[in-house]
């Protein structure tokens, strides 16, 4: 029996698993500020201020000769402002470096991005890659441990024909079929649209990126302590039809994600991966832990729609993650946060999740008729569908002020991994601290969540519901606790790791042992699936939907359209 539950909980953790001014130096590449001039700029200044000055005195001579020698003088003048702008506009070129398929220096982005990390280096100030519009089938691979450039502060953007920061994003597309990508100097296959390795403020603008095989716009960094990612900008960008994830960071410090869109990967649309720590050994396995990050660097993710993926977002031990004023809907779960040992820096937590629309979250991509097709099915376990908000996990997240109907399982769930179960050694997978607060389910009634509005295990502690949208439902499980116990309000006294546990079968919420054989063999029955590993624990994995309460159509939102694969037939 324990041996089966830690394939099931084991495999259950893996599948939780701007605008440029074109005129003027300083606000084209934000590299100085208003009163901060380069030097040909200050040149430029002091020439025309004594063309005026010289100039003037053409007036005042007096005698012809006088006349004749002030006029070379604002003759010479004026050659000498013609001069600095020739030198200024040349200063300025040399900021961007443009590709096109035709007619531009550089014809790929690669090219383009390489040029500009060299200059970068050489003058110290920071450079813009202007994409104009075309189809580039190509991978990027940015190296920033390479000393023979500097990337640091690099912007890759779309532009239009006329050089201005393209709007649509859809008019300069990275496309990942048949692409390669050049790495150590040989041609590979291109997993990635953009990857950027151990860069600080990388900013990749106004693109759409698709068909890659693994991820569209990648940044991260190693744990040797001797690289460094943060600060990076994605915005105005699409991310589609990837075998595993779309907008992915990894081991950085702070980022931002904004106003883009991404649909149809194997995993999720957005991924923030072990957030790093102040320290390599940090923990919070104590009873009295200190925080991550002493001043933390946030990483913000808004005015973002995720739609048509496994999951809307995936954070393996994400910490510091804002995620607001965006629409996570048709994917199999929405908001799905997890700690995981496959990752440095456990547990997942200290994220704030507010005011968004978390809607439709039953895309059954297991069934036939599915637009797009997840890598994360593991043995006999399946990845859940119909969830909103999933807190695998987590510790002190921040669920408040959203919109969340319409899922057809549960509307929010909170739930432990435990080390009993022969997961996640040290017990870092705790249900912990985790606030519930102000939430509006399921549109007044126009639109429930399908079993319940919120879902607990009952296991870890510190977590509360409060002021949540009147009529709100709990999952009560077997009735031998009472359901004001398992969801009490807020504020709640903060727990620690080791005073509290991953283990609670008393609630029958966490998983029902009498619907499990010894044996271990799916093909006798599944489990309880009002339990949370009974649920994933359907087969096959497209009977999940058997225990959902189906809605369709669902009543319409806004211009949002549903989206489903062929239904299932249940027995």
């Amino acid at each position: 029996m324990k041996q089966r539950l830690g394939v099931i909980v084991g495999v259950l953790a893996a599948v939780l698993v701007g605008m440029f001014a074109i005129s003027g130096p300083a606000s084209a590449a934000g590299d100085a500020g208003a009163s901060a001039l380069s030097g040909p700029q200050k040149q430029l200044k002091r020439a025309k201020a004594k063309q005026k000055a010289v100039c003037k005195k053409v007036r005042k001579a007096k005698g012809k000769k006088a006349k004749r020698a002030a006029k070379r003088r604002c003759a010479k003048a004026k050659a000498n402002v013609r001069k600095a702008t020739r030198k200024l506009r040349a200063y300025n070129a040399a900021m961007y470096f443009d590709v096109c398929q035709h007619g531009c220096k550089y014809r790929t982005i690669q090219k383009g991005a390489d040029a500009a990390g060299k200059w970068q280096l050489k003058s110290k100030r920071k450079a813009v890659v202007r994409v104009l519009p075309g189809t580039y089938v190509e991978g990027v691979f940015l190296d920033g441990r390479n000393p023979s450039y500097n990337y640091n502060g690099l912007t890759i953007m779309g532009v239009t024909a006329k050089k201005a920061p393209a709007k649509d994003p859809s008019k300069v597309i990275l496309e990942g079929q048949n692409a390669k990508v050049i790495i150590d100097g040989q041609p590979s296959v291109a997993n990635n649209a953009i990857e950027g390795r151990s860069i600080i403020g990388l900013q990749m603008k106004n693109m759409w990126a698709r068909h890659y095989q693994n991820n569209t716009f990648f940044v991260w960094a190693d744990h040797s302590g001797n690289e460094r990612c943060a600060d990076y900008t994605m915005d105005n960008l699409l991310s589609s039809d990837t075998r595993s994830y779309g907008f992915f960071a990894r081991n950085c410090f702070g980022g931002t994600i904004e106003n883009s869109e991404g649909w149809h990967h194997g995993d999720s649309a957005l991924y923030i991966g072990e957030t790093p720590c102040d320290s390599a050994d940090w923990t919070n396995r104590t009873h009295t832990p200190t925080a991550c990050q002493a001043n933390p660097d946030w990483t913000v993710i808004k005015n973002v729609k995720s739609h048509a993926n496994v999951l809307g977002y995936s954070g393996t031990n994400s910490k510091y993650v804002e995620i607001k004023d965006s629409a996570f809907y048709n994917n199999g779960a929405g908001v799905v946060p997890n700690t995981l040992d496959s990752e440095k820096f456990e547990p997942s937590g200290w994220l704030k999740i507010h005011d968004n629309d978390i809607f439709w979250n039953n895309y059954n991509y297991y069934s036939t008729g599915s637009a797009f097709q997840t890598v994360a099915t593991i043995g006999d376990v399946n990845y859940p569908i119909g969830i909103g908000v999933a807190l695998y996990g987590s510790d002190g997240v921040q669920v408040y002020d959203n919109n969340i109907f319409g899922n057809e399982k549960w509307g929010a769930a909170t739930f432990s991994g435990p080390e009993a179960f022969d997961v996640n050694q040290g017990d870092d997978a705790k249900n912990m601290n985790n606030h519930f607060t102000g939430n509006q389910m399921g549109r007044g009634g126009a639109d429930p969540n399908g079993k319940f509005d919120f879902f607990s295990d009952y296991s870890g502690g510190g977590n509360c519901w409060q002021d949540n949208s009147a009529g709100s439902t709990f999952a009560p499980g077997n009735g031998s606790v009472p359901v004001a116990t398992i969801y009490p309000g807020c504020p709640q006294p903060t727990v620690a790791n080791l005073d509290v546990s991953a283990v609670e079968g008393s609630a029958g919420l966490q998983i029902n042992f009498d619907s499990y054989l010894d044996d271990g063999d799916p093909s006798n029955g599944p489990g309880d699936a009002e339990t949370i590993f009974g649920y994933v624990t359907q087969h096959p994995p497209q009977n999940q939907e058997c225990s959902m309460n189906i809605s369709t159509p669902h009543p319409a939102y806004k211009d949002y359209v549903e989206e489903r694969a062929d239904p299932v037939v249940c027995s």
